[in-house]
């Protein structure tokens, strides 16, 4: 049923007094589009003013961020209740769909919330810019795993949890674990619940895609290095899945962490998985584009 010119003066004259809510909805086309093919006569829309006048102001803030939302983070869609009148339903927005998506892929998230929107391309500017040309190179050789080494606010963790991101939405089960935290964790989980962490091992061997982050910061004990980062590193080499690891170190240098008790054969076993799967180290370092060696 189409409303018309008509039909508008009739709700007009209808009222007692002017009514700016009711002009301002019937001289919006869109949302008279969508009343129409509800089947929404005059009466209806005078009797859901209110509503419709809120469904206005969420779509608004929709299209521009800038204005106050009446309901942060939904989506509103106008409908007919099992009456036949009008009603509203509300569903999370696009972006929050999105976020969604990402974060049920994930299983570990060790980063902020607000870098779950973040995006390789989203990340501006001449430092991003080398980061992602540089580890795009890396990663267009073919070699499934990348080691990039930078301080502190070198950019390296945001840019590897955009690009894990942009894997969780696309499907793959993504890990982007804080090494010093999940270690230890897996650890404490070993001797106190054996089953969940024989379980959280196969998962963590298994994923699609895989960031250690702030690698070499983590307790580093014989534990750690032959019953938890060992084998979750030969399998995911056996098996070439995507790793990436983000450190303060040099692969040499955590050949020498992991050298315990003077061994250097236990530390090598460390660095030497890790230099047969990547294509070279990456290399950021303060104050500069970026730069790499083998």
């Amino acid at each position: 049923m189409e409303m018309y010119l008509k039909d508008r003066e009739e709700v007009q004259n209808a009222s007692k007094k002017p009514n700016p809510i009711l002009d301002e909805v019937l001289g919006d086309s869109r949302l008279m589009a969508i009343l129409n093919g509800l089947g929404a006569d005059k009466k209806e829309i005078e009797d859901h003013l209110s509503l419709l006048a809120t469904y206005l102001d969420q779509r608004d803030a929709e299209e521009d961020p800038k204005l106050p939302a009446p309901y942060p983070g939904l989506k509103m869609t106008l409908g007919l209740d099992s009456s036949g009148h009008l009603c509203a339903y509300f569903g999370p927005n696009d972006e929050n769909k999105r976020k969604l998506l990402i974060e049920a892929n994930y299983l570990y998230r060790d980063f902020p919330d607000e870098w779950v929107k973040l995006t390789p391309k989203a990340l501006k500017g001449e430092r991003y810019k080398a980061i992602r040309n540089e580890i795009g190179k890396t990663m267009k050789k073919g070699k499934p795993w990348v080691f990039v080494r930078g301080e502190s606010g070198s950019g390296k963790s945001q840019y590897l949890a955009a690009i894990s991101n942009y894997f969780a939405e696309n499907g793959a089960t993504v890990c982007f674990m804080n090494a010093n935290q999940r270690f230890d964790e897996l650890k404490t989980l070993a001797l106190k619940n054996r089953d969940k962490f024989l379980s959280n091992m196969e998962a963590l061997k298994a994923c699609k895609v895989m960031v250690i982050d702030d690698f070499g910061n983590e307790y580093k004990s014989e534990y750690v290095r032959d019953q938890i980062l060992m084998p979750i590193l030969s399998e995911r080499s056996r098996a070439g899945l995507k790793t990436y690891f983000t450190s303060q170190y040099s692969i040499d240098e955590i050949k020498t962490l992991y050298s315990l008790h003077g061994s250097t054969l236990e530390g090598s076993k460390v660095s030497k998985i890790i230099e047969r799967n990547i294509e070279k180290e990456v290399n950021l370092e303060p104050g500069m584009e970026s730069f790499s060696r083998r």
